[in-house]
């Protein structure tokens, strides 16, 4: 299941990046792998752990700090993740942030303005995810 799972990120990741939008249908696959993994195989849910980041999420969403895409695939990513892990998975995702914006930063700079400034962070929360699973 994980690795249908990564297929799914590496799709989210290209949209992101190409389009700068996390599609729904992908989120609600990995919501649905995720459950089926915790009614047939070993996995467990966790969804305290979603909603913490769903709550802190949202308040991000009205203030205008983050997308609503991002929230969304937080949301279901944690909720493999235990409430005691969830900042070590904040952690590696702000992590993982750094280097996509030092990247979008210099690619708007040398484009000259057209590059997009707006940043795909998908791609920082799929990494986080990554390595936090891998490691």
């Amino acid at each position: 299941m994980f690795y249908l799972i990564v297929i799914i990120l590496i799709r989210i990741g290209y949209t992101d990046v190409r389009f700068r939008i996390i599609e729904n249908k992908c989120v609600l696959l990995i919501f649905v792998i995720n459950g089926i993994d915790f009614f047939v195989g070993d996995g467990k849910l966790y969804f305290y752990s979603s909603f913490l980041i769903f709550a802190v999420g949202f308040i991000c969403i009205l203030s205008n700090c983050v997308g609503a895409g991002d929230v969304k695939l937080l949301t279901v990513l944690g909720m493999v993740f235990p409430p005691r892990e969830i900042p070590d998975f904040i952690f590696l995702v702000s992590v993982s942030g750094l280097p996509l914006i030092l990247i979008v930063l210099l690619l708007h700079h040398f484009s000259k303005g057209k590059f997009s400034k707006t940043l795909p962070y998908g791609v920082a929360i799929i990494s986080g995810y990554l390595l936090k699973r891998l490691i």
